[in-house]
Parts: C-alpha cells; structure tokens; sequence
C-alpha cells in the first residue's frame, strides 16, 4: 500500500469558507471580549499581580529613568514596557478568545504601558517584543499590526 487516503472532517464541506462577514462578525466578537468582557478581567488582574515586579524592576535597573529636562528617558520607557509585557505573558498562560486566538501582551512604543493582542496559536510573539507604536507600526519592522 503505497497510497495516502484522506477522508476528511465528518460534516465538514470542501470548498466552502467563510465569507467576509462571518470572518468580521468574530473580529467584532473578540473585540468585545477583550475590552469589556472576560479578557478585559484577566487584563487587570495580570496587570495589577505584575506591576509590583515591574517596579522593582524599574528600580533596579541601571538606565537613567529622567532626561535632563525631567521626562522620561525612550530607551528607559521602552525596557520597563517590554519587560511589563514579559511578566503579563508569563503570568496570563494560555487563554484563548472566542475565535481561538490567544490573549497576549505587547510593549508600547512611546509611552507608559502596554496593548492588548490576539495572536493566532504559534505565533512567534518575538517578532514584536520590541513594542508597537500607536499607528500599529511594528519596531525595527515594516508590517503594520491590527491592535484590538
């Protein structure tokens, strides 16, 4: 038998995808999800639980946090966000959005904090350790990312 058999999905129908509007109905529904729903929830409590090492990291490390006009220093803000994000990933797990996708955290570009992002299952998050500025813009790359 030097043949491959493939009977499919019970019930599943070959050729058919979903249409634009199905595709657009769960974007709307994870978007709910994440900003008022159970995602939004899970966002503050890991928010609130990571915070506290997240300052002491701030106060541990080496950078000088103020400009000489007393703002806060971008390289500083930068390192505090990515490692906020860090601790949030750590701590959230594995939760998935109603469409499948999983709650992940990314670093800001340009100011205090964090975004919230669904990220398909087995998505490199390395690619946007660097943060996301407010356009969407991902750092050091030229691809755009779709914020919730």
């Amino acid at each position: 038998m030097s043949e491959i058999q493939h009977f499919g999905i019970l019930g599943m129908k070959w050729g058919i995808r979903r249409t634009q509007a199905q595709l657009a109905r769960a974007e709307r529904k994870d978007a709910k999800w994440v900003t008022k729903g159970q995602g939004a929830k899970i966002t503050e409590k890991v928010r609130a639980a990571s915070s506290e090492e997240a300052k002491r990291y701030a106060l541990s490390t080496t950078e000088q946090p103020l400009t000489s006009s007393g703002k806060i220093s971008k390289t500083f803000m930068n390192q505090y966000n990515q490692k906020l994000a860090q601790l949030m990933n750590e701590r959230v797990g594995d939760i998935p959005a109603p469409s499948g996708k999983l709650l992940r955290y990314v670093a800001k570009r340009g100011e205090i904090g964090v975004h919230t992002a669904l990220a398909d299952q087995g998505y490199n998050m390395d690619q946007v350790a660097k943060g996301i500025h407010a356009s969407g813009r991902v750092a050091y790359k030229k691809e755009v990312v779709r914020q919730t």
